[in-house]
């Protein structure tokens, strides 16, 4: 008999009847930064903060981002903040590393309704590769519809043009593979790693074989003319990329966007 009242005391349990609703529990967001072991703070305009102490001993942080940008950690301990809308507290608008400097990483909407991360000291695309421009240039577009007729070269190069004599530098980092002379002159090849390649052509060279290069090396100089040329090659993973489109997916949101999006979120 005890049995069977057993088996029918779990039977009404199971049933719908007034007192038998599970009760969901609703997490706050501080809930939420306590269980991934952060400490939280209100902030103002209604945007909280979940900070962490980063060293050998933290724990599994709650997402693959903020366990990237905990990786870059230089000293024993940095702090690790985590930004966002109380009402939205699992996507946060910034992400900040801190040790003796602070690095400030926005997540902003592109036109196609994606988010991308911004690292607001670059404007570059986080993490990724971020180039610089060689020179202070007007480049020549090569568009879709572009005349190729006589000018076949431009099918696997642009073209730079800037004021005579002016510095060139290189895209991004790296080591010098080759220099030697083409149609158009000495030419020098760049390793980036990454398997990126650059070959710029058509100027006066220092570097040689074997020679490290940074963003503020001095590649070369255009020719003496009031207006000069050069020709710049990108190669991806052996295939040729139109500068304007490796320049576009490294800087996706333009200064002016970011600029506006600081001062929604009341960044200073």
């Amino acid at each position: 008999m005890a049995f069977k009242l057993g088996w029918i005391s779990k039977l009404v349990e199971l049933l719908p009847l007034p007192g038998n609703e599970k009760v969901e529990v609703i997490k706050t967001w501080q809930d939420l930064c306590r269980e991934a072991g952060g400490k939280p703070f209100n902030l103002k305009d209604e945007l909280v903060q979940c900070s962490w102490v980063v060293d050998d001993s933290t724990k599994a942080l709650p997402n693959a981002f903020l366990r990237y940008v905990a990786s870059l950690r230089t000293s024993r301990a940095e702090k690790l903040h985590w930004v966002a809308s109380a009402e939205d507290f699992e996507n946060a608008i910034l992400v900040q590393r801190e040790d003796s400097l602070v690095y400030t990483y926005f997540r902003v909407i592109l036109s196609d309704s994606n988010y991308v991360w911004i690292d607001a000291a670059t404007g570059c695309r986080f993490p990724g590769l971020c180039p610089k421009r060689p020179l202070e240039w007007s480049n020549i577009p090569v568009m879709n519809d572009f005349d190729f007729e006589g000018q076949d070269r431009l099918l696997a190069e642009d073209v730079f043009l800037g004021l005579g004599e002016a510095p060139v530098h290189p895209v991004l980092p790296g080591v010098v593979r080759k220099a030697g002379r083409d149609s158009l002159g000495a030419f020098i090849e760049i390793d980036h790693g990454n398997n990126i390649f650059t070959k710029m052509s058509g100027i006066s060279f220092s570097p040689s074989e074997g020679d490290s290069l940074d963003l503020n090396s001095v590649v070369g100089r255009l020719p003496p003319k009031d207006s000069a040329a050069f020709f710049l090659t990108v190669r991806r993973n052996g295939l040729f990329v139109r500068w304007n489109d490796f320049y576009k997916a490294a800087y996706p949101v333009d200064s002016a966007e970011i600029s506006k999006f600081k001062e929604q979120i009341g960044f200073r």
